[in-house]
């Protein structure tokens, strides 16, 4: 097979003017960056373009100055002539959809928002040879032709333009080819929306707009570069960051499952959790090596595949050997003489902090690991201070450009079990600058704060300066002024945030100069939210009602109150099969990405062995075949595995219920919608089942136990999880999924995890449940009550005795 030139490619794909395109191994979507429900007014379908320093990944790239070293045009005639020459099988044409690219739903522009982009990356190990854009949508029938259209620019180099046609407003599909030289490691597609009518045109006006089909196309033909097997390039090339698509890396566990392998790959798997974090990592469960792709390879090197060669181990050790079967992909061994030492070389890679080699392979030292503490995981907020924005977040991220910017979100974690005396809320400061100069009519302007799609307040860009100017004002002899910061306070109520939250800022200006024939150019404006302003969670103590599966499905609560899991023991069937293993890799990945730690502290047993981690939180993964065997860890649910079938053991009686409406009504209005106590199900034909519940061996902690009768089952249940549109489906102590159909449950018995100061418990004790404050009202009038009587039968035996001697004395 005739390769691209390795000089050539090799240079070509270091500098910025070459990249490469994702593979689409995968169907996941990408993320979008707006919420899928929101209180909100109504929002752009694509995060808007805006300005960055020249050559930021993912941003736009001011024209006339390209990233990288440039290349002149012979030399890049020269590398597009040998990547045509390479032959028709090494060449990969992959096809995206805009709205896999990450657009939420259409792309609209209007005069206000006329600037729209989505942002693309591609792995180093490609390298782009032909490009097309496929687009589809319309264009308003009040544009006129003469003065209307929608620009494509690729990272600011021009693709092409639309014009719309008013007999025929719909168009496409349409065609425009992309010169590879274009694409770099981060690409952005911007659409850029001129509107014009006869005679002057209005930006405000709703009746100009164009709309870009989330169903258009970006069709990529690359082929892979030559490898390059350094360990300190890793995550490469199992995980690109430019690539936001979920990821999938085959993971080979040499021989047999024992619960020392499968520690080593929980603690692998964790941390490409965290590398990958809100995308998701999936890792598919082997004995053999793949013949095509990359795959990581974990085992004793006495065990490891004979294809492989005999690499030299003397001790714990990590190696990029080349896929026996496809010299372009890498094969990641972490190996060692003994399971200890495999465990280390996992060890060893997982709290690597920037520090591993150039060179393919590295002898591991063991690593001295600090225990977990409660509630520190790097990736929760912090709980002890007010947080800076530009902590959570890049600063770009804050700013927007146009007068209707779109949503400017602010992601976080924290611990789902926060408490606060009478449900105080927690405190937002947010500062802003209203848009200097007099180009927005600040008074009919505002910035709308929302969390979770949850709206919290609106507050006006003018910030009135003093009661004189306000008078002034008034009567016309003063104007607005803008440009200033401004400062407000938001009340964040408890609530409205659980373990996976997100801050959404929406600004909504209008121009100063609105109406036909006015000048004004929307894309001059910035709008933005300052860095410096914070969130303050430091009034918040920890405890929870159980069982909640919604904290599960958030953050893997209460497993992640310790980041390395050593509170957690995983619970699998004495002979697991690759669906289980590769469901409990999955789990590890969530869990990483939930904490940004790895799971060093994690054991493994199986359900004959659990008595010997009694005092942990379990986790039992399983399928019906061996159901059998974890059923007594069900103990203190409502619902047994027997036969094949799950379905409720125990029933909470009317009475019951009718107590627990009257002792907690709040909770039991909540619970409305909840499923009727009686449950039976097969478990067959992909449906996974989730249950929460107080663990038998000790109270206080908790067991989940995700069973299935195949691994598609269980693999559907973990994938569900961390999901932002699944966060209203998975609650109660049981979750049963189909596809993309979630039921929940409540049924168990529920208990409290967690510590409260003294002067606490008492709130804790009577919030939301008036019965209970009844009864406590009613016990301290029939105290006070006893103690007048008391004093007053005291008080008038004294005052008779008084009388008599009184008596006697006359």
């Amino acid at each position: 097979m005739k390769m691209v030139s390795l000089v050539t490619v090799l240079a070509f794909a270091t500098s910025a003017q070459a990249a490469p395109v994702a593979q689409k191994a995968v169907a996941a979507k990408a993320p979008a960056h707006q919420p899928e429900a929101s209180d909100l007014p109504p929002l752009p379908a694509i995060v808007p373009a805006t300005p960055t320093a020249p050559g930021a990944a993912g941003q736009p790239v001011p024209p006339g100055q390209p990233t990288g070293q440039p290349l002149s045009p012979d030399s890049a005639d020269a590398l597009l002539d040998n990547a045509e020459n390479a032959t028709a099988d090494a060449a990969t044409v992959h096809t995206f959809t805009l709205k896999e690219l990450g657009a939420a739903g259409p792309v609209t522009m209007r005069g206000l928002a006329p600037l729209q982009g989505i942002e693309f990356g591609i792995p180093a190990d490609q390298l782009v040879t032909s490009a097309r854009l496929v687009l589809s949508g319309a264009m308003s029938p009040s544009l006129r032709p003469e003065t209307s259209s929608v620009t494509m620019t690729l990272n600011e180099q021009y693709l092409g333009t639309l014009r719309p046609d008013p007999a025929h407003p719909t168009f496409g599909p349409v065609s425009f080819d992309i010169n590879p030289i274009f694409f770099v490691s981060g690409n952005r597609l911007n659409f850029n929306f001129a509107s014009g009518v006869k005679g002057c045109s209005d930006a405000t006006n709703n009746l100009l707009w164009a709309t870009i089909s989330e169903n258009s196309q970006l069709q990529i033909t690359t082929i892979a570069l030559p490898p390059r097997r350094q360990l300190s390039r890793l995550p490469q090339p199992f995980y690109d960051k430019n690539v936001r698509q979920r990821v999938t890396i085959p993971m080979v566990l040499a021989q047999t499952y024992d619960p020392q392998i499968l520690k080593a790959a929980g603690i692998i798997a964790s941390w490409f959790g965290k590398q990958t974090d809100f995308l998701g990592v999936t890792f598919p469960v082997a004995s053999t090596i793949p013949q095509t792709g990359n795959a990581i390879l974990i085992g004793v090197a006495d065990e490891l595949p004979t294809s492989l060669g005999h690499p030299q181990v003397n001790g714990p050790s990590l190696l990029e050997l080349p896929n026996p079967s496809d010299a372009n992909a890498t094969i990641l061994v972490v190996t060692g003489r003994d399971r200890e030492e495999v465990i280390t070389a996992s060890k060893g890679l997982s709290f690597s902090t920037g520090n591993l080699p150039t060179d393919s392979h590295m002898d591991v030292a063991p690593v001295d690991i600090t225990p977990s503490k409660p509630n520190d995981a790097p990736s929760f907020i912090a709980m002890n201070h007010p947080v800076r924005f530009s902590d959570l977040v890049q600063v770009s991220k804050l700013q927007g450009t146009g007068y209707t910017p779109g949503v400017l979100s602010v992601p976080f974690r924290l611990p789902p079990d926060l408490y606060t005396w009478r449900n105080r809320p927690y405190k937002m400061k947010v500062r802003f600058h209203s848009p200097a100069g007099p180009i927005a009519e600040v008074e009919r302007s505002h910035l709308d704060v929302g969390i979770n799609g949850t709206y919290l307040r609106s507050f006006s860009l003018y910030e009135p300066q003093g009661l004189i100017n306000t008078v002034l004002e008034h009567v016309g002899l003063n104007k607005p002024v803008a440009g200033g910061l401004q400062t407000h306070e938001v009340d964040v109520q408890p609530w409205t945030v659980f373990g996976q939250d997100q801050l959404q800022f929406y600004f909504d200006a209008l121009p100063m100069t609105r109406g036909a024939c006015q000048t004004g150019e929307a894309n001059t404006i910035h709008l933005g939210i300052d860095p410096d302003s914070t969130i303050d969670f430091s009034n918040a103590h920890h405890i929870a009602q159980m069982p909640n599966l919604a904290y599960m499905a958030s953050v893997g609560f209460p497993f992640t109150t310790y980041a390395d899991l050593s509170q957690t023991a995983v619970v699998l069937p004495e002979h697991p099969n690759a669906a289980v293993v590769g469901s409990y890799l999955d789990l590890m990945g969530f869990m990483g990405a939930a904490t940004w730690y790895p799971v060093s502290g994690v054991d493994i047993v199986s359900a004959d062995h659990v008595s010997d981690v009694a005092d942990r939180n379990l986790i039992v993964i399983s399928t019906l075949a061996s159901s059998g065997e974890i059923s007594p860890l069900l103990a203190r649910s409502a619902y047994d595995v027997s036969d094949g079938r799950l379905h409720t053991a125990q029933h909470a009686s009317s009475l019951d219920r009718m107590l627990n409406a009257i002792d907690d009504p709040l909770t039991a209005f909540r619970n409305r919608d909840s499923k009727p106590t009686e449950v039976e199900s097969p478990l067959t034909a992909g449906v996974g089942a989730m249950i929460e519940a107080e663990s038998p061996l000790t109270a206080g902690r908790t067991v989940v136990a995700l069973l299935s009768a195949d691994g598609a089952g269980l693999d559907n249940l973990i994938q569900m999880m961390g999901q932002r549109k699944n966060e209203a489906k998975i609650q109660g102590d049981l979750v049963l999924a189909h596809g993309d159909d979630l039921s929940f449950y409540r049924n168990s018995p529920v208990y409290t995890i967690g510590t409260l100061p003294l002067w606490l418990w008492p709130d804790w004790y009577m919030h939301n449940r008036p019965v209970r404050v009844l009864i406590v009202g009613l016990l301290g009038c029939i105290l006070i009550v006893s103690v007048l009587a008391r004093a007053l039968a005291r008080h008038a035996a004294r005052r008779f005795k008084q009388l008599e001697d009184e008596r006697r004395k006359s």
